[in-house]
């Protein structure tokens, strides 16, 4: 078990940073026990994560890496001439 962060997570709101952590933990295969959440000034979050692995394992899943949310304008997903 280990206790990793804490990282500085832009979010709408507490609950959109907890869940950005853990499905980047999820795809990344690690598991997390616990997360503290805190700030919110001007959408960043400070969150910091406990882990069943150990640290080594964390570390190496990156959890703290940037995170892009990508806009799709839906009117151009659609095929052409219809």
């Amino acid at each position: 078990m280990a206790k990793l962060g804490p990282w500085m997570i832009t979010a709408r709101n507490q609950a959109h940073a907890e869940y950005l952590l853990r499905s980047r933990a999820e795809q990344r295969g690690v598991h997390v026990k616990s997360l503290e959440v805190s700030g919110g000034e001007g959408g960043m979050w400070t969150v910091s994560a406990e882990i069943e692995e150990p640290e080594e394992v964390g570390q190496a899943a990156r959890l703290g890496d940037d995170t892009a949310v990508l806009r799709l304008d839906p009117r151009r997903l659609q095929p052409p001439g219809s």
